[in-house]
């Protein structure tokens, strides 16, 4: 099981359709490869099937991860941090303050601010409340605000 928003999903559905149109490239070159000759010395016919094993592994990934995921609906309750919450922090050693969006892992990437809730500053705010300090790779973090993120 693996928590994705809609937006997630749509970019990993998208992300397998291109990866099968280049396995089909690949398959293509491959073949025109194989056409020069001898292919226990034909380089770019050894490349094209190693690449073609790599773009394999990976469709049945993310085949996998569409598979198992389970779509993130906003949540309703602000005692503490969960998956799709926007949540203001304070690094307390400089002050710095960060408003970021806990999301799933396949979605830490899609929009600015979203981080994976399997990220160290993920798993430290995960499941704490306002007030709550937590340590992150050393760093002392204090969570000031939990409200409604945009996923």
């Amino acid at each position: 099981m693996s928590l994705i928003t809609a937006h997630g999903l749509q970019y990993l559905r998208q992300h397998l359709i291109e990866l099968k149109q280049e396995l089909v490239r690949t398959f293509d070159e491959r073949a025109a490869a194989a056409a020069e000759g001898d292919l226990k010395e034909n380089s770019a016919y050894i490349f094209m099937t190693e690449r073609a094993n790599v773009l394999q592994s990976q469709i049945d990934k993310a085949s996998q991860e569409i598979k198992e995921a389970v779509l993130i609906t906003p949540p309703t309750q602000f005692n503490k941090v969960q998956i799709g919450h926007l949540v203001k922090l304070v690094f307390q050693n400089d002050n710095r303050e960060m408003t970021i969006t806990l999301v799933g892992k396949n979605d830490a990437s899609q929009k600015p601010g979203w981080i994976s809730s399997d990220s160290p500053l993920g798993i430290a705010i995960l499941g704490n409340s306002v007030g709550d300090k937590v340590d992150v790779n050393g760093q002392p973090v204090a969570i000031l605000n939990i409200s409604a993120g945009d996923i």
